[in-house]
C-alpha cells in the first residue's frame, strides 16, 4: 500500500465527482461530452484512475479538466472560505495552530484553482498580519489587486478590506481609496450573514478613520447604523466600538456597559480574540478593570498573537486611549 497523505489528494477529488454522479464511467462520460466526445469514454476512465495515484502532485491535463467541470468539493471550498474570513473563528485559534491546518490545503489540486488560491493566499495573509509582518503580508496581497476583477465577491470584498487595514498602519492616504471599491461589491455577497459581517468590519474601518480626524459623532453615526441583530460577530463589533466612540465623548458609564456586551457577545459566538478587544476596552475605559487587562493579555499569550498582545503593550502605555 502507498503512503497515507495528510490532507485533501486527487483521490479525494475524483472520489467527490464519483459520489456525485454514481459511478466513474458515468464521470468519464461527463468529461467526454464536455470536448464534444473527442475522447475514448474507456480511456478517460483510465486517466482519472492514474490521476487518483496522483496525491497532491500537479494534476496535469486531466486534474485541469476534472477541476474545470466540477470544481472542487462543497466541503473544501467552505473550508477554504472559512480560513480566509478575518471574522470566522479561523482568526481564533492559536497561530500555530492555524498555521499547520493552512499547511494541509496550501499543495494541489486545492491550488489548481484560481478562487482556492486566492482563499488561501487571504488565510496566509491574515496569519502574516497577526504576526505583526506587514511586508509578508503585502506580498500575499499584492498579487491578488490584479485579479480583483475575476475573484469571487466575498473574496474581493476581503481582499479590499484586509489591504486597507493593512494601508491604516503603512499607508494611510491609501485607505479611502481600498474601502471605496468595497460598497459596490458587497451587493453581490449572497450570504446574508457573511455580507452582515463584511459590512461591519466596512463601518469598522470607516469609524477607524474618523477616529482618527478625531471625529467621534461620525464613528458613533457608523456603529449606530449596525443592525441590532444578527451574528455574534457584527453585535460586539458595534458594541465595542460604539464603546470606544462615546468613551471619547466623555460618556463613561455607556460606554463601559457597552464593553461589557461586546464581551458577551464576543463570547456567545465563540470570537476569543474579539474577547480580547472587549476586555481591553473596558479596561480602558475605566482603569479599575485591572482584571479584564490581565485576562486579555493571558488570552492573547495562549494564542501566541503577536499583533493583539502589542495592542495591549500600547493600550497600557496609553491609558484611556485605543
Amino acid at each position: 500500500m502507498g503512503e497515507t497523505l495528510a490532507g485533501f489528494t486527487w483521490q479525494d477529488c475524483v472520489d467527490d465527482v464519483v459520489g456525485r454522479l454514481g459511478t466513474l464511467t458515468a464521470v468519464a462520460e461527463r468529461l467526454s461530452a464536455e470536448n464534444g466526445f473527442a475522447e475514448d469514454v474507456g480511456s478517460i476512465e483510465r486517466a482519472l484512475r492514474r490521476l487518483r495515484t496522483r496525491g497532491q502532485q500537479a494534476g496535469g491535463k486531466w486534474g485541469a479538466r476534472l477541476l474545470a467541470t466540477f470544481g472542487l468539493p462543497g466541503s473544501v471550498e467552505a473550508r477554504l472560505r472559512w480560513m480566509a474570513a478575518y471574522h470566522s473563528r479561523f482568526t481564533d485559534l492559536p497561530v500555530p495552530v492555524a498555521d499547520d491546518l493552512l499547511r494541509l490545503w496550501e499543495h494541489p489540486p486545492t491550488t489548481e484553482r484560481r478562487e482556492a488560491r486566492a482563499f488561501l493566499a487571504l488565510a496566509r495573509a491574515s496569519l502574516e498580519l497577526r504576526k505583526n509582518d506587514h511586508a509578508a503580508a503585502l506580498r500575499r496581497l499584492d498579487p491578488l489587486i490584479r485579479e480583483l476583477d475575476r475573484l469571487p465577491a466575498e473574496a474581493a470584498v476581503e481582499l479590499l478590506l484586509v489591504r486597507a487595514f493593512v494601508a491604516s498602519a503603512t499607508a494611510p492616504a491609501e485607505v479611502a481609496r481600498w474601502l471605496g471599491e468595497v460598497g459596490p461589491r458587497l451587493a453581490q455577497v449572497t450570504d446574508s450573514e457573511e455580507r452582515a459581517c463584511l459590512c461591519a468590519r466596512l463601518a469598522d474601518q470607516q469609524a477607524y478613520e474618523a477616529n482618527r480626524r478625531r471625529d467621534f459623532a461620525a464613528a458613533e453615526a457608523a456603529y449606530r447604523a449596525l443592525p441590532t441583530e444578527g451574528p455574534p460577530f457584527v453585535l460586539c463589533r458595534r458594541a465595542n466600538g460604539l464603546a470606544y466612540a462615546l468613551h471619547r465623548q466623555g460618556r463613561d458609564e455607556e460606554a463601559a456597559a457597552l464593553a461589557r456586551e461586546a464581551a458577551r457577545h464576543a463570547g456567545d459566538g465563540g470570537h476569543v480574540r474579539l474577547r480580547v478587544m472587549a476586555l481591553s476596552m473596558l479596561a480602558h475605559i475605566d482603569p479599575r478593570e485591572v482584571a479584564a487587562r490581565e485576562r486579555a493579555v493571558a488570552i492573547s499569550r495562549r494564542l501566541e498573537d503577536e499583533t493583539l498582545l502589542l495592542r495591549l503593550e500600547r493600550a497600557a502605555l496609553n491609558p484611556g486611549r485605543s
